[in-house]
């Protein structure tokens, strides 16, 4: 039989700063027997110091709150001083609750406040979740951190160039014809800035749940039509072949200009990993109640384990399609097709790459 530890979360760094030689040796019993690496301090200042010295770093302190001295208040206000926010941090108290500790110490940023006797399974559960908790806002920091490189390289790049064509513009022995090529060319770099610019808009309008869309009727053919007209002639540059097949007489319900983009997004994605002599192919069918509009391509398809994350907000797989970018074209798409009231998928194309598709209501 397996030992139920093995289904818990890693073992993490833990600090037990109390001044009673008992409790800490309790705690610690406990903890370590639930995974954890257990240091112990006898006072504040000295468990300042072991956070602040700590290879690997501490990730939890278990405080107590009436040590003499420095107090368990005091020693929770310098953590959160820090400029990382510090560990995690769950404060003990005394058998007697305290309420204006308790609403200090929450204040502060305390996970969890544990009152004497402390139920040894309930440490044990409260530790758990509270390194999952911290674990998972370090994630999430780390993840801030990579989505703002991601910008900031999407952004530098065209700002680099217009630099350079601004410097080509002022140049004294320039040609007409030249210039008037360098200026077209801002003008096109300045509108994909643009583009980017509403894409992180629409992206953080989506999560924060503020995006509304103002669905009408409207004929299939002319949701699709405009899209088609812009990409062909991006297709064309990139020897790929792009068609349209047989779409349904029908009238489905949505946001035109809001599915123009799911559109727009859909076609750059598949014309952007179909290799030269391709094939992209846009269809639609009935499906139940409501229509089904794909795009298929003979590109390099999607893996199956990363179509669960493919429509994440910045999130590139590790393997198949991968050629830089933010990874917000997707997930915009997918917002988008939610907030009209249909759903968007994945899966192989029977032309060989990936398929992408979603539904749309019937008027």
């Amino acid at each position: 039989m397996l030992d139920d530890r093995a289904s818990k979360a890693p073992g993490g760094d833990v600090l037990v700063v109390d001044d009673a030689a008992a409790n800490r040796f309790l705690y610690s019993a406990i903890l370590e027997d639930d995974g954890h690496r257990v240091r112990e301090a006898a006072d504040g200042p000295t468990g300042l110091a072991l956070i602040a010295a700590a290879a690997p770093p501490i990730e939890l302190v278990l405080l107590d709150v009436s040590m003499p001295g420095m107090d368990g208040i005091e020693v929770l206000r310098r953590i959160r001083a820090r400029a990382d926010g510090g560990p995690a941090v769950l404060i003990l108290t005394s058998a007697a609750r305290t309420p204006d500790a308790i609403e200090r110490g929450l204040e502060l940023g305390a996970d969890a406040y544990l009152i004497r006797p402390v139920d040894n399974r309930e440490l044990a559960a409260r530790v758990r979740a509270a390194l999952q908790i911290h674990r998972l806002r370090k994630e999430l920091a780390a993840l801030r951190r990579d989505q703002t490189a991601m910008l900031v390289h999407d952004l530098r790049h065209p700002l680099a160039n217009l630099s350079m064509l601004a410097e080509v513009i002022e140049s004294d022995d320039l040609r007409p014809d030249d210039r008037v090529n360098a200026a077209g060319t801002i003008r096109r770099m300045v509108d994909d800035l643009g583009r980017l610019v509403d894409s992180i808009l629409t992206a953080s309008r989506l999560e924060a749940g503020v995006f509304t869309v103002d669905p009408r009727p409207v004929a299939l053919a002319a949701l699709i039509a405009p899209s088609i007209d812009v990409f062909r002639a991006l297709a064309l540059r990139r020897r790929v072949t792009l068609d349209v097949g047989a779409l349904p007489a029908v009238i489905v319900v949505a946001d035109a200009a809001r599915l123009r983009q799911v559109i727009d997004n859909l076609l750059s994605n598949a014309l952007k990993f179909t290799p030269r002599g391709g094939r992209v192919r846009v269809g639609a069918q009935l499906d139940g109640g409501v229509v089904r509009v794909r795009v298929d391509d003979t590109g390099s398809g999607v893996p199956e384990a990363e179509r669960a994350v493919i429509f994440d907000r910045y999130r590139q797989g590790a393997t198949g399609r991968t050629k830089g970018g933010t990874g917000l074209g997707l997930a915009i798409a997918a917002g988008l097709v939610a907030a009209n009231g249909g759903e968007i998928r994945c899966e192989d194309s029977p032309l060989g790459g990936a398929c992408f598709s979603f539904t749309l209501a019937r008027a």
